[in-house]
């Protein structure tokens, strides 16, 4: 599956924040945003997530609705499992590395 967007690094921001991600594909295709907090709360057996965002570029102007930011949050959870994953990744390979120096 062709991802929607990419992340922004031609966008100078300060150090401490998130990298902007562009949107590549779909309704809100040329929109540039960070996102700020983030934070993960539990409901009964459920997990919701809240963030929040800093819009960079929006040059059709789209409004911020609920569409809107349901897509940026299906992006975040993208993003998380991309990270989950190059972070697993990169666990089992430190692992590997680290029993074959012990043998």
């Amino acid at each position: 599956m062709k991802k929607m967007y990419e992340y922004d690094d031609s966008v100078v921001v300060e150090s401490n924040t998130t990298v902007p991600i562009k949107i590549i594909e779909g309704k809100y295709k040329g929109v540039v945003y960070q996102y700020g907090t983030i934070k993960f709360l539990e409901e009964d057996d459920n997990v919701r997530c809240n963030f929040t965002y800093n819009i960079i570029e929006n040059p059709s102007e789209h409004k911020e609705d609920q569409e809107f930011i349901d897509q940026l949050g299906e992006i975040l959870v993208e993003v998380i499992n991309d990270e989950i994953e190059e972070t697993d990744e990169d666990f089992l390979r430190e692992m590997e590395t680290s029993d074959s120096e012990d043998s």
